[in-house]
């Protein structure tokens, strides 16, 4: 399979939390990520073009920061029994 992606990315398994337009929280898992954007595993469909707030925990000189980036959902399909989605920064 061809890559597509623009931008080199990174393997990245991290808890995510998803917040979407209407305030709903969502769970999710990080797959890889990129200064441009993130993939992620949830439970259900994310929505295409739809924006949200993306919050992850990294470490940071020994500390665990909080990370808060707007995005973009640019893809959504299912993979596995879950939805592998694809959200870019804006």
């Amino acid at each position: 399979m061809q890559e597509r992606r623009e931008h080199h990315r990174v393997i990245f398994r991290r808890e995510v939390y998803l917040t979407l337009p209407d305030g709903e929280a969502k769970f999710s898992m990080s797959e890889d990520f990129s200064m441009f954007g993130i993939s992620v595993l949830t439970d259900s469909p994310l929505e295409l073009k739809q924006t949200l707030i993306v919050d992850f925990k990294i470490l940071s000189q020994d500390e665990w920061r909080e990370v808060n980036l707007r995005g973009k959902v640019v893809y959504s399909s299912p993979e596995s029994g879950q939805f592998k989605s694809g959200i870019s920064f804006v």
